[in-house]
Parts: structure tokens; sequence; C-alpha cells
């Protein structure tokens, strides 16, 4: 009898603690929960590198008094498990920022001491379709509808799936089916740190983090070209490569942007080594070199 009135007492106290002022029942929820509709994220679209979600989403002016917005939303696709022994979640954000793309980030999250924070961010695509994110044997895949070739930017054909390993808490794209010079390269984002031509000159970026590349496993290729995001192809063939642009957002760059001599440069480049962890590419005529250093953060912070 004394155990079961114990235990009477206990329900009780439970019940009690469970209810509002009021009387109504409140949920009672686990603090080391991930609630990604919360969290802050890592964003190239904000000067602090970052954006912090309010009910799966965020708003600001893209500019000064400017009636257009960035709007930040969060994927219903998501998925969270357990990479190499460590609790990790891979969400996506979708940003709008005041042009006709819209652009997918697929997020990392890690669980540490702390709570659930994100560790890196990798771009996508432009006006693609996420069919599903999943964790499976210490990959990250995701599985999405993608532009193949001759299809228009606003309506994607190729189904492709992208897979990720989680290395020191960054995404690491993964293709079994190239070669390991051309995965380690693909994958990645490279800022351009400058271009040196054959008389001399010297090009150097005030802001690396405002020029960057990334080359995609599926043939795609990304940009930042100072405020502008821009998109194409490219091709390898042993050492040899070819860029193309295809797209871009067209906002009016500041004074002293080196946006057109970036571009100019990168569909001039005609080869490319490592070496020293950088990425250089030649120029066509044997014009110049453009550098390029990896960006192990992702995105700048």
């Amino acid at each position: 009898m004394k155990a079961f009135a114990l235990m009477a007492i206990a329900l009780i106290c439970l019940s009690c603690a469970s209810q509002g002022k009021a009387g109504q029942m409140v949920a009672i929820r686990d603090a080391a929960a991930p609630d990604p509709e919360s969290m802050t994220y890592l964003s190239r679209w904000f000067p602090s590198g970052k954006v912090k979600l309010s009910h799966g989403e965020f708003r600001e002016a893209a500019a000064p008094g400017s009636a257009s917005e960035i709007v930040v939303n969060l994927g219903e696709k998501r998925a969270f498990g357990v990479v190499h022994g460590k609790e990790t979640g891979a969400v996506i954000l979708f940003t709008q920022a005041g042009g006709t793309g819209t652009f997918y980030d697929l997020e990392l999250l890690s669980k540490g001491a702390e709570g659930w924070v994100n560790t890196d961010a990798v771009l996508v695509g432009d006006r693609v379709k996420i069919l599903s994110v999943e964790i499976r044997d210490n990959t990250i895949d995701l599985i999405m509808i993608t532009h193949g070739p001759g299809d228009p930017i606003c309506c994607p054909m190729l189904q492709v799936t992208k897979k990720f390993a989680v290395q020191g808490n960054r995404l690491i794209s993964v293709d079994r089916g190239m070669p390991d010079r051309q995965v380690w390269i693909a994958g990645p984002v490279w800022q351009w740190t400058g271009t040196l031509y054959n008389d001399g000159k010297k090009i150097v970026p005030s802001a690396s983090k405002d020029y960057t590349i990334q080359l995609l496993t599926d043939g795609k290729l990304n940009l930042k070209a100072d405020c502008n995001l821009k998109g194409g192809t490219y091709s390898i063939q042993e050492s040899r490569l070819s860029i193309e642009i295809t797209h871009s957002t067209r906002a009016a760059c500041p004074e002293g942007s080196l946006e057109d001599q970036f571009v100019r440069d990168l569909t001039a480049g005609v080869s490319y080594f490592l070496k020293d962890g950088d990425l250089y590419i030649d120029l066509k005529f044997d014009s110049g070199t453009m550098k390029f250093q990896r960006d192990n953060g992702g995105i700048e912070r």
C-alpha cells in the first residue's frame, strides 16, 4: 500500500508540472532535441555570414529603403542520424534575394556539448527541386532535380543523387565515379586570391570571400562575383579545364568591383593544377594564372 501511495503522489506531481497557470496541459520538450526552425545558419547573403530563423523563416530588406527583400526559408526535407558515431543533421535552406533566382543550400548540423549548431553549408543549385535528404552509411545523400543539358533555368528535368561525407564538421562532396583529383577540386568553395598576368600586372581582390567558384560533381558550377551569383558548366579532361557561364543575377555592383575581370579570367581558363593545397587556373595564350585558396569554413563566417 505504501508503494502504491508513493506512485500515486509521483503521478500527481508529474501532472501538476505538465499544466500551465490556467490548468492547460503543456508539452514536455526534450531540451537537447534539435529545433531547426529557430537556429542560426551560415549564409553567404549577409555581411555577418549568418542568419537566424524564426519559425523557419527570415526576411530583411535587400537594401536600405528597398521594397525587395531577401527571404530565407527552411525546407521541409531534412534528416537526423549518426555519422561516424556523432549525432548529425542535414537540412535545406532556400534563399530568394530579390531577383529571379532561388538558391538552395545543404546545411550540416552537429550536436556538441552546448547543443545543435550549423557547422557548414554547400550551395547545391538555383531553382532546383529537393526530393529527399537522407543519412545512410555515414554519408548524407541528397536526391534532387537539377538542370540537364538544354533544360531552361525555370524547368530542371534531370534527377541526380549527390553524396556528401562529413570530415571535421565539413561537407565533402563524394562521387566514386570521378578521378580522385577531380573529386578533390569538386565540391569545396574556392576563393580567388588574385591573378598574375604575364606582363607582370597583378590583380588582387580586396575580399577573397566575395569572389568564389564551386565546381559541382554533376558538371555544373556556382560563382559568387562580388554582388552577383552566377552559374554555368565546366568540363575537365586530365589537366584541361573549360568553363562557361550561362546565367547570373543582375545587381549593380559598386564602383571598383572586379566582377567583370573575375568572370573574364575564368572563362579564359584552359588548364589547372594544384600546389600546396591551392588551385591554379592557367589562362589561354599563357596570358596569366589565377590563384584560389580553399575556403576551409565552407562559407565565410
